[in-house]
This record gives structure tokens, sequence and C-alpha cells, in this order.
């Protein structure tokens, strides 16, 4: 298996939150209470919804499982998956576990205030660690930085990796990374190109 880290490459891409969207996404799940120092005030502040077909909470195990077209939303955070299972363990730590069923992957989507940038993750699977403090995209993961529907930034590969105590990415490829030779693959638009497709779509006086 062949594994990159791409620390170097991550941080211009966008800003701290940007980096940590995935890991914000899951960390707002478990609980609503791991990861929150990547969230801005008003993201604390925003309530969780999460629509599901059916719910099942096990109090004795600490589990909660949301099944059928699981939406959460959550600020400006979108998660969809088929199935999101939470579980928070006697020692506090936190775990959640989302998957997709048949084509379909998990979806997280991050926007930003006063910006036209988002951030977008797929996968088959979402796992969030709180006790490492890690978030990972499993499966024909992919992480896309995106302005106006087109793409500024991607990262591909079987497992993509975010630790939130590190600030560091990692991604690796193998039978399941989706791209023709099984290896990670990362596009970076240049800065002019990058700037040139933000301010296509920036309202007149606003914010990129």
């Amino acid at each position: 298996m062949l594994t990159s880290t791409v620390s170097p490459i991550w941080p211009p891409i966008a800003t701290r939150a940007y980096r940590a969207a995935t890991a914000v996404a899951m960390a707002i799940l478990v609980f609503a209470s791991a990861g929150a120092h990547a969230q801005s005030a008003a993201q604390e502040d925003a309530p969780t919804l999460i629509d599901s077909d059916t719910l099942e909470y096990d109090d004795a195990k600490q589990t909660s499982v949301f099944t059928g077209n699981v939406v959460l939303t959550r600020g400006a955070l979108t998660l969809r998956a088929d199935r999101l299972e939470l579980r928070q363990a006697a020692g506090g730590a936190q775990y959640a576990t989302a998957t997709a069923q048949g084509k379909e992957q998990v979806f997280v989507r991050q926007t930003q205030p006063d910006s036209v940038e988002v951030v977008e993750g797929t996968g088959d699977r979402v796992e969030y660690d709180s006790s490492k403090e890690e978030i990972q995209l499993v499966g024909h993961a992919v992480v896309q930085r995106l302005a106006c529907g087109k793409v500024l930034d991607e990262i591909r590969g079987e497992r993509v990796r975010y630790n939130q105590k590190t600030d560091v990415y990692s991604a690796s490829g193998g039978p399941q990374a989706g791209t023709s030779n099984r290896r990670v693959r990362t596009m970076i638009q240049s800065r002019d190109k990058s700037d040139s497709i933000v301010a296509s779509c920036a309202p007149a006086g606003g914010k990129n």
C-alpha cells in the first residue's frame, strides 16, 4: 500500500476551519462535544438536526443508531448517509460511524460564512474517534475544495485521514482508492486559476 502525508499541501488550500471540515462534521455528531475547538461561535450555537427513517437508542450501551436517508444539518454543515451510529465508551471516548448503501457514499459538506468556497468529502464509510481526535473517510475517499461549482483542489485515495491533534492530513492508496493506478491522486489548481474561479462568482463587494 502506498501512503503519502500531505500536510505541506493542505495548509494553503484553506483556513484551519476548512482543513478541519470533515473532522468538524463528525465531531459535532458525537453528542455535540468533541472537536468543538474547530467550530466558529455561530456553529457551536447552532442546533444539530438529524432526520432519519428510524432511530434506535440503547441507554445501557450508550449508542444511538439512525437509519434510512439520514440527513444531519448544523449551521453550514450537512452530512448524508444511510446509517449513522454514535457510541460513547465508559471512559468518555466517543465514536461515530456513518455508512452508505449500494453505490451511494457518505457525503459531508461544509460552507464558510461570507465565502463562495465549500469543502466536500465523500467515502464509502466515515469514522470518527475522539480518543485519537481523528476522522477518516474510507473507501473511494474524495475531499474537494470548490467554488462556483468548480473544483479548486482535490485528493483521492482509499483512505483519507485527518488528525485534529497534529493538524495533519494523510492519504493512502489501495484497491478501493478509486484511481486507475490505485495510488493517491492530488490535484491543486494554480493560485491564479483558483483566484480567477473564486472571483467569477464572488458577490460584488463581498468576501471570497
